[in-house]
């Protein structure tokens, strides 16, 4: 009993600071009828909510690529859809602006590689809605996904470049709703206080260690030796619960080198999450999140033979970054983040 109010007020913290809740804990996803499928977010103001994430249409006319960093520079991405409720939520958000269906961009694309389909906010590709005989990579340049086409207003694969609205999303983040759950977290602690169980099963789910992966500035690194194209480099990060590696700072990207030198005992080039498949310049990294930080080796990226867009690492004497095809066959780094 003595170490209950300790406990008691980890949990607590663990809830505010957004910490899962143990499995038991957690609601099922409920499906509810149409006419409630999406709200105004209290959350996120201006956009719309459904399950858990926020949306907005944006009606500006822009490229692929120009439409995801427009979403990230709002703090989300060119939506991912996960179900057909997810689908017609999205639809009913244009609805909403436009009282039509134009044709929009969401975040998939098959850039990198025919028929690899990666959503950008790097959640993995399980749902889609195509129209009959798509997708179809007309001329092998159609590798973006638009949404609302033809009567069925399903999904046509299209060239990147061309200027479509677009829907962006990002996930819904409430102080209100985690309180919520507070006196369940806070009544679970405490029962498995009493009975003897061990408290930290509270938030073990939090700080687990993931054997096999190093460990830095709150996210998970490992070295993948096999050689892969890199879309299904991402592919494999993503079945490990992660994507090819983004870096945020010149620390990173030495502790990203330190685990190849320790796997390898050499400076091994390797994949990392970098692509501008879908636009020339316009890099973007395959987690989702913002391209900031480079270290581009002299004269890169290039885009040699205008073919060149994936980003290898230990290039060249410098150990620096170079734009390469993304269908040769490299080792890769993945990373998550901690949970």
């Amino acid at each position: 009993m003595k170490t209950l109010p300790v406990i008691v007020i980890v949990c607590v913290v663990m809830t505010l600071t957004g910490a899962d809740a143990p499995p038991e804990a957690k609601s099922s996803d409920i499906h509810i009828a149409k006419s409630q499928l999406i709200k105004r977010s209290t959350h996120c103001p201006g956009w719309s909510e459904y399950n858990g994430r926020c949306f907005i249409f944006i009606p500006t006319h822009m490229t692929w690529a120009r439409a995801e960093r427009n979403c990230q520079s709002l703090g989300g991405n060119l939506a991912s859809v996960r179900d057909v409720f997810e689908y017609q939520a999205i639809q009913k958000v244009i609805w909403s602006s436009t009282y039509d269906y134009p044709e929009s961009w969401v975040g998939g694309s098959d850039a990198q590689e025919e028929n690899i389909w990666l959503w950008s906010d790097g959640t993995p590709f399980h749902y889609s809605n195509w129209c009959r005989g798509e997708p179809s990579h007309y001329n092998h340049v159609q590798r973006c996904i638009e949404i609302n086409y033809g009567g069925s207003k399903c999904w046509d694969d299209v060239q990147c470049y061309i200027r479509l609205p677009s829907v962006c999303a990002k996930k819904k983040i409430s102080i209100i709703s985690t309180m919520k759950t507070l006196p369940l977290i806070v009544f679970v602690c405490v029962v498995l206080t009493l009975t003897g169980a061990d408290a930290w099963s509270c938030v073990i789910r939090r700080y687990r260690y993931c054997s096999g992966w190093s460990r830095y500035k709150g996210r998970y690194f490992i070295y993948i030796p096999t050689p892969m194209t890199w879309a299904r480099a991402e592919k494999n990060c993503q079945s490990l619960g992660g994507n090819l590696a983004s870096v945020r700072n010149i620390y990173e990207y030495h502790k990203i080198q330190w685990l190849i030198l320790h796997k390898t005992h050499r400076q091994q080039q390797a994949w990392i999450g970098g692509s501008d498949c879908q636009q020339n310049g316009v890099w973007l990294w395959s987690d989702g999140t913002r391209f900031h930080y480079s270290n581009w080796c002299p004269g890169e990226p290039n885009n040699g033979q205008r073919a060149q867009h994936c980003l290898q690492i230990n290039y060249g004497a410098s150990k620096c970054w170079d734009d390469v095809q993304c269908n040769v066959h490299r080792p890769s780094v993945c990373a998550k983040k901690i949970r």
